[in-house]
Formats: C-alpha cells, structure tokens, sequence
C-alpha cells in the first residue's frame, strides 16, 4: 500500500529534522513537562472546564495517551491553549501547535503501526505535510486536521475519538480483540 507517496518529498531537509524521532520525542516531552504544566490550578484565577468546574492538577504517573490524561485532562484544559482557530496561526503558540500536532501523530504511530510522511498537498501550518500513513491500510491521519477540528470544536476528544477509531480499525485489520469490534460489527450496516 501507499504507493503513492511522493518520494522526493520524504528527503526534503526541513521533513527531515521535523519528523525525526529525536525531534517528535522532545516536542512531546516538552508539552508535558513545559506546555501543560502552566494550566493555572486552583483558586478564583484557576482554569475550569467547560462545565464550569475547576481544573484539578495534571495527572501523575499515567501513560501520556491514557484516558483520564487525554480524554478528560487534556480535553479540559485544551482551550487555555488553543482556544480559537486564529491561535493555530500565532507566531507566539507555533511551538504548542508543534508539540500538539506530534503528540497526535505519535499515538498513530504507537498504537496502530503508522509512520510519519511528508504529504505535500496537505500543507496547512507548515512548508511540508506532515501525515500519518500505514501498509495495512490504505486510510491516512493528518494530526493537523485533527488538531484543527478539535480547536473547531473546542473539544481535544475529537482527537481521542479518530484515536478510538483507528485503534479498531487496526484490530479489525490484524485479527486482534478490541473492545470496539463488537460494537462496530454489531451495528454495522454492510
């Protein structure tokens, strides 16, 4: 699969450095340790969710993809960051959009086996096209996509939710159990 990914693209210098391990691994370890941690956290200045309720403190000691960190955590404080589509354009939160946009990419790679290419004709915040491809499908994930839905909707569990998605789809693919795949089989509608 994937036939059709523009080789000559892949060697372009700037892809190079940006989608090198070393590079995706820094951007992510500085959204935690650097980005998230400036939530402001308790008291009358403290940020709230979107309900309305205080924001307890990041949580500790959990996987970085798990669901009370990215599903309820970081989906309530997603807005102190990003919190309209003019912010993805910002010179001033250019590095939280990176450290984001590699964080995203980064659990298609983990999770379901994809690798990171440059898909020039997907260039939106940067001068190459940073994408999620896999060989057992024909399906791609842009993160800057998803990021940009999820600044849309002011909402990061519409990042979470294409995670899920794919999670079953990659078990579907491999013959492997996933808590999805009775569910999708049961409603499917072929």
């Amino acid at each position: 699969m994937n036939d059709d990914v523009d080789a000559n693209a892949q060697d372009d210098p700037e892809w190079v450095v940006w989608s090198s391990n070393q590079h995706t691994a820094d951007a992510i370890d500085r959204l935690f340790t650097e980005t998230l941690p400036r939530v402001p956290i308790g008291g009358e200045r403290g940020w709230t969710t979107p309900a309305g309720e205080p924001v307890g403190p990041m949580p500790q000691g959990v996987d970085r993809y798990s669901d009370e960190m990215a599903l309820y955590w970081i989906s309530d404080v997603f807005d102190f960051f990003l919190p309209d589509e003019d912010a993805l354009y910002e010179p001033a939160r250019a590095e939280v959009v990176t450290q984001f946009v590699c964080y995203i990419g980064e659990y298609f790679i983990r999770h379901c086996e994809g690798r990171w290419i440059n898909e020039p004709g997907e260039k939106v915040l940067y001068r190459f096209g940073p994408t999620i491809r896999y060989d057992w499908t024909g399906i791609v994930d842009n993160p800057e996509d998803l990021l940009f839905s999820a600044v849309e909707e002011g909402d990061f569990r519409c990042v979470t939710s294409e995670w899920f998605s794919r999670t079953i789809d990659y078990a579907e693919a491999h013959g492997t159990a996933h808590e999805g795949l009775d569910i999708r089989r049961k409603h499917r509608r072929d």
